[in-house]
């Protein structure tokens, strides 16, 4: 059995960092299918949602498995389940009781069957990320069961789990492509399920097995880049070694630019231009909550808009959305172009070099290289158009160091 997410941690989540009510966002969904194949079902609308993207996802793996794995591929044997976890129904697979689905969405290996909880998980991730969220916790769920059919059982928790979440991405390529009988997906709900995943990470010191939000990410974008392929090699990255949890520092601590500084000064003399550190204040018409200005180099900072990113997503958060800016700076100052895509992957190389970087901090860092704070870069707000595009230029730096960057 392999359960999705626990909905403490997603409620909690919802509760703690949503003042408002989010806005209402498209459906992926053409036209529905008749979920009366899914045990348990009420017809509503979330199953007709989810019968859906089990119906798309079978009919992409009945194309896609053949030339990745070999042989046919075969549906689900046992089926789907459906649970109204705050009523008295039956258990599905894989639970004694229904009440135990709570929050969760499952891969039951033993009976090949998937079961998601209607109630507590499907419409809340539904109506906070939007319908693509949906998608790609199932899609995740059938990940499973390729695994089951392609005899990719026997590895560690944390890679199976990197492997579904590829296996999913390669099913939202499909679906992004126009080929899904039912489905669409625009990159703005795309960029929607990259953020979903991003709450799904392992809380950090758990030795939970579904990972960091780095790379849940980047394997979701290898499979969505790569096809099903390559997902079984997959391995997590070694960024961060596992520790405790520290407390958030303080907002001035973590504004220090002095590293930011000095990483970026050294890559542009090493590049034999003169760096001239940009200095804190304000720009005319500086959009929130930084934003670089080039004449003269200056940083401009709202640090009550700071202050909210630190306590709704930490610490990190804020080291790294300044460093941006300052990585906008050694490209101007090396007469470079200030693009969304090299100013992210620079970084991603910054934020890689911390000698302090936990798990958790990396995972701040990529909350709000998926947030729309990370958009606006300097003056002219150039940058990527999406989400997908800053994680995926982030990741390169990370992992590939400025050098992959300029």
């Amino acid at each position: 059995m392999r359960a999705y997410v626990l909905v403490a941690m997603v409620i909690g989540l919802f509760l703690t960092s949503c003042a408002a009510p989010p806005p209402e966002r498209p459906g992926v969904a053409e036209r529905t299918v008749n979920p009366s194949f899914v045990h348990g079902t009420d017809h509503g609308g979330i199953d007709r949602l989810a019968a859906t993207v089990v119906s798309d996802a079978q009919r992409y793996w009945a194309q896609a498995y053949p030339a990745a794995f070999g042989g046919p591929w075969h549906d689900l044997d046992g089926g789907f389940f459906s649970v109204d976890t705050a009523g008295t129904g039956s258990s599905p697979p894989c639970s004694s009781s229904a009440s135990e689905v709570e929050g969760n969405a499952y891969y039951c290996q033993s009976v090949d069957a998937i079961a998601w909880d209607r109630t507590a998980l499907l419409p809340v991730l539904r109506e906070h990320y939007g319908d693509a969220a949906v998608a790609v916790v199932l899609s995740h769920e059938i990940g499973h069961a390729v695994q089951q059919r392609a005899d990719l059982t026997g590895g560690e928790p944390m890679h199976l789990e990197a492997t579904a979440d590829c296996f999913a991405g390669s099913f939202m390529r499909w679906v992004s492509d126009d080929r899904a009988p039912h489905l669409r997906a625009n990159p703005d709900q795309l960029d929607d399920a990259l953020r979903a995943i991003t709450v799904f990470r392992d809380p950090v010191g758990s030795g939970d097995e579904h990972g960091t939000a780095f790379d849940r990410v980047s394997a979701f974008q290898a499979g969505f880049t790569g096809g099903p392929g390559g997902c079984p090699d997959l391995r997590p990255s070694s960024l961060t070694e596992p520790v405790e949890p520290d407390p958030n520092a303080a907002l001035d601590a973590a504004m220090n630019t002095a590293g930011a500084e000095r990483f970026f000064g050294e890559l542009v003399t090493a590049r034999g231009a003169r760096w001239t550190a940009p200095r804190l204040g304000d720009c005319p018409n500086a959009p929130r909550p930084v934003s670089y200005c080039a004449a003269p180099p200056r940083v401009s900072t709202d640090r009550e808009a700071l202050e909210a990113l630190r306590d709704g997503t930490g610490d990190q958060a804020v080291t790294t959305l300044v460093a941006s800016r300052y990585a906008a700076a050694a490209l101007a100052q090396l007469g470079r172009p200030v693009t969304g895509a090299a100013v992210n992957c620079l970084t991603g190389a910054y934020t890689a070099e911390q000698a302090d970087l936990s798990p958790g901090d990396l995972d701040e860092a990529v909350q709000v290289t998926l947030s729309p704070d990370a958009i606006p870069l300097d003056s002219r707000r150039s940058g990527p158009t999406t989400a997908f595009d800053r994680f995926a230029a982030f990741r390169s730096g990370a992992l590939g160091g400025s050098s992959a960057c300029t």
